[in-house]
């Protein structure tokens, strides 16, 4: 009996832990957009200003659907994201956390092109990788656990 609840907790661990995979996933940002003067909708938390030239001068400014000013910040250390082979370099993200909505980005440098996504750091990934990871991994080691303990005590019985 042991032996069947600990594949279960394992199937358990690998349905529970392919949600938060698929949680992961979708986390993923998309591809930026181009800085163009249109309004660009943000489709998740934060916002960060990209440039595929390195070390482009932060010369942005972004308002909210709220015609609030969005404090932008450039990074403290270098940042980049490649998207499928398409390289892009952080010039700045959002101090606070920004909702998704639509923002108006206008950039004054007019030598370098910026895009506009949301925000693209580890935050944004490490939350759904670790609990897919924990969701897998508690029940598969406890199933693990029953079964070889299971195993154990059939094969003292089998030699006693």
């Amino acid at each position: 009996m042991p032996t069947f609840v600990g594949v279960g907790l394992v199937v358990v661990g690998l349905v529970v832990g392919g949600l938060f995979v698929v949680q992961l996933v979708r986390a993923l940002p998309g591809a930026p957009v181009p800085v163009d003067g249109r309004p660009v909708v943000l489709d998740g938390v934060g916002l960060t200003v990209f440039s595929r030239e390195r070390g482009a001068a932060q010369s942005c400014t972004a308002k909210g659907a709220d015609g609030n000013e969005i404090a932008l910040r450039a990074p403290a250390r270098h940042e980049q994201w490649d998207d499928g082979g398409d390289l892009y370099y952080v010039v700045a993200h959002s101090v606070e956390e920004v909702p998704a909505q639509t923002v108006e980005v206008v950039c004054t440098n007019t030598e370098a092109r910026y895009y506009v996504g949301r925000r693209h750091t580890a935050d944004v990934f490490l939350a759904p990788a670790l609990k897919a990871l924990g969701a897998f991994f508690v029940p598969a080691a406890i199933g693990a656990g029953l079964i070889v303990v299971d195993q154990v005590r059939r094969r003292r019985r089998a030699d006693a």
